[in-house]
Parts: structure tokens; sequence; C-alpha cells
């Protein structure tokens, strides 16, 4: 229970990074003031360990701090708003790598003349400004030297860590920020794409199930059959399901199912009572679970299309039933051997399809088998 609420929270806070908007808030003036807070703290902290560690007086730690500064910032905007702006943004990976060299060197040099101002501004006899008088005895070319480099690369390496380590996170987070919203809104367009299909669909399968469940009806009426009552009343449910509840994204379970047992209900009013038609639904595990709607619907529409062909052999058996949260469908009817594969795989399946990899992404099973005289399909999907 702990560990589900671990991740629920977590999942929380990375949508909340996700869905953070930089554009809108992360404004110029925000930037500046960032950078400045982040320059102001890491300095204070500089000149903290200098004074209590090192036992510096107050004036040396605060040109020490400043040495820091000057050098950090100078390498942290060169490289981040100069050098990467036109090699890793630009696919010169190779080129970004050879930057680091030059980064380190023009760290050095800036440390080493901002010392040397300090060695002719401040007396050299001062005991704590002896790095200062080390370094005014140094050439530029020992300066530069490979061992020089060799020597101050762990130096420099800890020095501007921290800084990269900031400006490289809050980049990988603003980048996934916006990838984020930008797959989110690539498939709310897919989906409404989806959505518009089925809405097609629907209308393509109103009007012809509509002709054919009007026609019985009426065969119905005109023997006074005491089923016509109940055909209506399913009628009107699913009608009202296929105007309205469907159009959302989920749909509870039961209404889906519903749906599905009225439609089977109507279509075997077509045929004798004596033919193979089974409906198995499970409703044992049924409670408040969601559903995408009309996802098996083609599937059975299909089945009650193609099969039932021969008089005495025809069949279709339906299976729906929930085990561990998960929804079972299956269908298996027969089919006319002279029936292509291609001819199940309309708009609806290829709809089917896309939905299910779009709601249930890793959380489904869609198993479609031509099997010569008999067609099935099995779903499953993790609700």
């Amino acid at each position: 229970m702990n560990k589900n609420k671990k991740n629920i929270r977590t999942h929380t806070i990375i949508e909340k990074i996700a869905t953070f908007d930089f554009d809108k808030y992360y404004t110029p003036t925000v930037r500046l003031m960032c950078h400045l807070a982040m320059w102001i703290l890491f300095t204070f902290f500089i000149q903290i360990n200098l004074l209590f560690d090192y036992k510096l007086p107050f004036t040396v730690t605060l040109l020490f701090a400043g040495r820091s500064l000057l050098c950090n910032m100078a390498v942290f905007y060169l490289f981040f708003y100069l050098i990467v702006p036109h090699t890793l943004l630009k696919n010169r990976v190779v080129l970004a790598i050879l930057s680091l060299p030059l980064c380190l060197v023009l760290w050095i040099i800036l440390n080493h003349y901002y010392l040397l101002v300090l060695g002719e501004n401040l007396m050299s006899s001062n005991p704590y400004l002896k790095v200062v008088n080390e370094n005014q005895r140094e050439t530029f070319a020992q300066v530069i030297s490979f061992k020089s480099i060799l020597v101050n690369i762990i130096v420099v390496f800890y020095s501007i860590s921290s800084f990269f380590f900031i400006k490289i996170v809050f980049d990988i987070i603003r980048f996934y920020s916006k990838w984020f919203k930008s797959e989110r809104k690539s498939v709310q367009l897919e989906l409404d794409k989806l959505n518009l299909e089925r809405d097609f669909l629907k209308a393509q399968l109103n009007p012809h199930f509509l002709f054919n469940t009007l026609n019985n009806l009426y065969g119905l009426s005109l023997i006074s059959d005491h089923r016509t009552p109940n055909a209506i009343a399913q009628l009107s449910q699913m009608m009202r399901y296929t105007l309205y509840e469907s159009n959302a994204e989920l749909v509870p379970l039961t209404k889906e199912l519903e749906f599905l047992e009225n439609y089977v209900m109507l279509e075997k009013m077509r045929y004798k009572e004596n033919k193979n038609i089974v409906f198995n639904l499970n409703k044992s595990n049924i409670d408040v679970q969601m559903i995408a709607p009309l996802l098996t619907f083609t599937f059975v529409e299909n089945g009650f299309k193609y099969g039932l062909k021969p008089k005495n052999e025809g069949f279709l058996k339906i299976d729906v039933s929930i085990k561990n949260n998960v929804f079972h469908f299956s269908i298996l009817n027969d089919k006319e051997e002279n029936v292509e594969q291609k001819e199940y795989s309309g708009i609806g399946t290829v709809n089917i399809r896309k939905r299910l990899k779009l709601l249930y992404p890793a959380k489904h099973e869609l198993k479609i088998e031509d099997r010569g005289k008999s067609f099935f399909v099995e779903m499953k999907i993790k609700l």
C-alpha cells in the first residue's frame, strides 16, 4: 500500500514537472533572477568555506570568492550560450567534446591573470596570499603547459561541476516538458482523428442496423409477438448509447456490455431460435470499471455480417469476462473460405488497433486469426 502511494506521489510530481509551462513563467526577468541567485548563493558558500575552514580574513575570502565567480561565469556562459548552440544543438557532438579542453584552458588563464592583479594590488608579504606569489613567478607558457593543465583538471572540475550539473538538469527537465506536451498534443490530435472515424462508422452503422431492426420489429408487430415491447426498449437503449454516452473517452463497462447484449439480442431476431448463436457474459467481477467505448462492436458486427452463412453449420460464439481487472473478449464465427482476411481489416479494425495503442499502451492484446472456415478474434485489456 505504501509503495503504491509512493508511486502515485512520484507520478504526480513528474506530471507537474512535465506539464509546467516554462514558456509562460520562465521569462527573461525570471531567468536573470535565477542566474543571479545561483551565482550569489554559490559564491557565498565558497566564501563561508574559506572563512571558517581555512581561517582566512574576510577581505581575502571575498577576493578569492570573486576569482571563482569570474572564472566559473566565463566558462559557463561560453560553453552553454556560445558553444552548445553551435555544436550540440546542430548535431556536432565531436566539436562540443573538443571544446571542453578549451574551456579548461580559459579557466586556467583567467585564474592566472586574476591572481596577477591581486599580487600587484596587495602586499606580497601577506601570508594568506602565498598562492598569489607563486602565480606571479609563473610565465604564460608555464600556465598553459600540458603539466599545468593536467594538474588543474580536477580543480577546474570541482569548481564548475555544480553549475554545469544544475544547468544540464534544468535543460533536461525543460526539454522533457516540451517533449511531453508535444507528445500529448500529438496523441490528442490522433485521438480526435480516431473519434471522428468512430463517429463516421457509427453514422454508417446506425441506418443499416436501424433498417434491419425496424423490419424485424415490423414483422413481430404483425404477429403480435410478445418480444416486440422488449425489442423496442433495447433498440431505444442502443440508440441513446451510440448517440450520447459513447462520445466520452471512457464509459462504464456495464453500459458497454449492456449495449453489446442488446445488439446481439436484436440481431438474433433475424435468425431462427435453433441457430447456433452463443453469447457468454460473466458478470461476476464487473464493478465500476471504465473502458473505451465500441472497441468490440466492429468484431461483433463482422461476426453477424460474415458468419452464420451455412444453413446448418453456421455458428457465432462470443465470450466476455473480467479476470483480475482484465477485460477478456473473444468471438468465433464461421465464414466462407473465399472471403479473404483483408475484408476484416477495414477502417473499423484499423481504428480499433490505433485506439488500443493510444489508450492502452502496453496494456492490451489483440489477436485476429483467419482459420479458413472460421474467424477468431481475442482481445484483452488491462482496465
